[in-house]
């Protein structure tokens, strides 16, 4: 019986390391993944998604693509680094590829808030089948690259 709650607990243990929660809007047609469960939270703005725990922030900003400059249409890879300097966001530079969004890139830069440097995933994506265009930024509040990553390339457009 001993080894059965053994086993039981390993099992627990190792499907909470390896959770994935998917988020999703359906009204504007994005999902992305994280390891770790993040709360939406209440934006001043009907067309801002908001997520968040202690760890992670991930906001989702939507703009029809008639009011995005024909630069950040144009490349992707403009629009992730010139909205993280819109952002005021520090030393952004092109960081890859959306791999689940074709022509979405991120860039990777840093916010100093109250002396404490963070590092923020910000990307630029379209979808011209809405006629849409997407700002997100991951700020990672713990500072591990490597799930905010993970988090900026999982992102994907819905059907």
């Amino acid at each position: 019986m001993k080894s059965f709650f053994l086993a039981l607990a390993f099992i627990v243990t190792c499907s909470t390391i390896n959770a994935q929660y998917n988020v999703e809007s359906y009204k504007y047609k994005i999902a992305f993944t994280t390891t770790e469960k993040l709360d939406r939270y209440e934006t001043e703005a009907e067309t801002v998604l908001g997520y968040e725990n202690n760890d992670y922030a991930v906001d989702i900003e939507i703009f029809p693509l008639s009011e995005q400059s024909s630069e950040f249409i144009a490349s992707q890879k403009y629009g992730a680094v010139y909205t993280a300097e819109a952002l005021s966001l520090e030393d952004a530079k092109l960081g890859g590829r959306v791999d689940n969004i074709p022509g979405a890139y991120y860039a990777i830069a840093y916010d100093n808030y109250d002396g404490e440097r963070s590092i923020v995933y910000v990307i630029a994506a379209l979808n011209k089948k809405l006629g849409i265009s997407y700002e997100a930024t991951i700020y990672c509040y713990n500072n591990n690259s490597e799930e905010g990553k993970r988090i900026a390339k999982s992102f994907r457009l819905l059907d």
